[in-house]
């Protein structure tokens, strides 16, 4: 069993990448997995559409940060920062089938008293959510700046990131010194 102290941040990251902008939690997740490392005590989870599945991982985490495609009534592509008593009625706006799910999960983990005191949804506003296998060019750029976000969320934190040293990659003929 985990102290208060010792319990896990989870980074969650939610979504459905065959919904086009509805992948912006699990496109932003990958990328920063890419981009940066993180130490022990952090969880970085594909939530996916998991919904009421992922209720023990939450109750179980000591800090929570949702990364989401978040409907906010801002223009598509905007940085989306949520965080308290906003966080329930913002995700409440239905967005798809996961998103409802979220809520119900906060709510449940919120009535049982095992919600994550410290819990932010950083996110990005969708355009449109339909069958396609890329997001839109605005909510593509919103997702670029999504890894950065989240170090900063987590530093914030006092959680240890650091970016990753890019893999130089060699051609033929060339020698790494």
């Amino acid at each position: 069993m985990w102290t208060n102290s010792a319990r896990p941040v989870l980074v969650l990251g939610l979504g459905n990448p065959i919904m086009g902008d509805d992948g912006v939690g699990i496109v932003a997740l990958e990328q920063f997995r890419e981009r940066f490392e993180v130490f022990e005590g952090v969880e970085l989870m594909d939530g996916g559409t998991w919904g009421m599945n992922l209720l023990p991982y939450i109750e179980s985490a000591g800090k929570l940060l949702l990364v989401d495609a978040i409907r906010a009534g801002l223009e598509p592509g905007a940085d989306v920062f949520l965080d308290g008593p906003d966080l329930p009625r913002v995700l409440g706006q239905k967005l798809s089938a996961h998103q409802v799910d979220i809520v119900d999960v906060l709510t449940l983990a919120q009535v049982r008293g095992t919600l994550p005191a410290m819990t932010v949804a950083l996110g990005v506003e969708p355009s449109t959510i339909e069958m396609r296998a890329s997001m839109t060019p605005a909510v593509d750029r919103g997702v670029a700046r999504l890894p950065e976000r989240m170090a900063g969320q987590l530093r914030e934190w006092g959680i240890r990131v650091s970016p990753r040293t890019p893999v130089a990659r060699l051609s033929i003929g060339q020698q790494q010194l």
